[in-house]
């Protein structure tokens, strides 16, 4: 059995989506990382809780 990866990237069109679709996900999840930290630092909240539920100006 063969892992699907290495044959992925062996071929060519393989080589262009591994380059094109690994650093659309990383920026994509690192954005969505950076944006739910900024929320939390605009609402002054010390946790996830605290800022969904709105307690943090109570």
């Amino acid at each position: 059995m063969t892992d699907p990866l290495p044959a992925l990237a062996a071929s060519g069109a393989g080589e262009l989506v591994l380059a094109l679709v690994v650093p659309v996900v990383l920026v994509a999840v690192g954005t969505y990382v950076g944006v739910l930290l900024a929320l939390q630092s605009f609402f002054d909240a010390s946790s996830w809780e605290e800022a969904t539920t709105g307690d943090a100006g109570e």
